[in-house]
């Protein structure tokens, strides 16, 4: 009879076991599944590791609730921004680990961190899509401000503690961020052309914008010559005004002309009126009788203004090609190492966790964990 009870409790022992195992496996692959909806929805955009560039464009994504907090970079952790009863907030836990870990070396806290709070409409890239077991998150990087990029984390709890399905996540998430449909992201200013030194304009469809020869051509302000306008046949503006220069895209809508540039965040609205440009704040732009004719695409960086003299940009001879280069070595971990060392080798985690005293990072392939700001585990 004993013998009976122990094989009995031995079998049910077992079954639990596998049911576990089972429960996990499906488990993992509906993550799996999650992710690969959400990815698909929102393809991922790759950075450099300092997140200065562009390498991989994915989606631009436009913010539909008011309240996500996001620190300039570089930072060693991310604020976090939940999505709970249809708003956007910052726990108290997630925000004291975000300020513990940035604000160590900071005389005021997360006070000394620059940070944003977006708002409905702003638009940004998505670096990472984590599902975990009991959330999603969304690791979303904007384009450079005139300081920087900004980093934060959008978190999705699971409603019922249990993986929800892929179209679920999709919906539960899409209240949050929607992406732009892939032919209208080139109309967009975005980072990866502006990297590159690049420009490209479309209208909704797809094909080129036109741009109408009779406002292409320079533009003197009133009252002071040496600020200037250059409206290109490609779509493309160059101002240099009190001492700066900014080049970004521009159309014509009606007698409105709309510019944007990666940086400004808003557009820039002037009117035409004879052969000037109004703008609304009471600056006029004459038009040169010299420039009547169509410009070549304005080619002008932002660093160095054409001379003012010149009705016409000089055409620029590229670089030569660079020589070749061995390819650097790889990046290194090692115990001791500081929390600002590894950034600069491996760049921002995907997530990271406090445990008492303890940092960890969570990396792709490695999970790193500091002590008192200094690596003391690599796994």
């Amino acid at each position: 009879m004993l013998q009976g009870q122990r094989f009995c409790a031995l079998g049910l022992a077992a079954i639990a076991a596998m049911s576990s195992l089972a429960l996990v496996a499906q488990t993992g692959a509906s993550n799996d599944l999650v992710a690969n909806k959400l990815k698909e929805q929102f393809p991922i955009t790759v950075f450099s590791r300092d997140a200065s560039q562009v390498l991989t464009a994915g989606a631009v994504v436009t913010l539909q609730k008011d309240g996500f907090l996001v620190f300039r970079l570089p930072v060693p952790a991310h604020p976090v921004s939940t999505y709970k009863n249809g708003k956007l907030s910052q726990g108290f836990g997630d925000t004291f680990a975000a300020c513990l870990a940035n604000g160590l070396n900071q005389p005021n806290g997360c006070n000394d961190i620059p940070q944003k709070t977006l708002a409905t409409g702003e638009k940004f890239w998505i670096s990472a899509i984590v599902v975990g077991k009991k959330d999603i998150v969304l690791v979303a990087v904007t384009d450079p401000y005139d300081d920087g990029r900004y980093i934060g984390e959008l978190k999705f709890p699971f409603g019922k503690g249990s993986v929800p399905s892929p179209d679920e996540a999709l919906r539960m998430v899409s209240e949050v961020v929607t992406a732009q449909p892939a032919q209208n992201q080139s109309a967009q200013p975005s980072a990866v052309q502006y990297d590159a030194g690049q420009t490209n304009s479309a209208s909704n469809n797809g094909t080129p914008s036109e741009y109408p020869a009779s406002v292409q051509g320079k533009y003197v302000r009133k009252g002071k010559s040496s600020d200037f306008l250059v409206l290109g046949s490609d779509g493309v503006f160059f101002v240099h005004q009190d001492g700066r220069d900014v080049r970004g895209s521009y159309k014509v809508e009606g007698d409105t002309l709309i510019a944007t540039s990666p940086r400004v965040k808003r557009e820039w609205r002037s009117r035409f009126v004879g052969n000037s440009l109004n703008d609304p704040d009471g600056m006029v732009w004459e038009k040169q009788a010299d420039s009547a004719t169509a410009l070549a695409p304005a080619t002008a960086s932002f660093q160095e203004a054409p001379p003012p003299a010149r009705a016409l940009l000089p055409d620029i001879a590229p670089p030569p090609p660079p020589p070749d280069v061995p390819p650097p070595a790889p990046p290194t971990i090692a115990l001791g190492q500081t929390v600002d060392q590894v950034i600069a080798g491996f760049g921002q985690p995907l997530r990271l966790a406090k445990v008492g005293t303890k940092v960890i990072y969570y990396y792709k392939d490695m999970k790193v964990t500091f002590t008192n700001l200094k690596v003391s585990d690599v796994e």
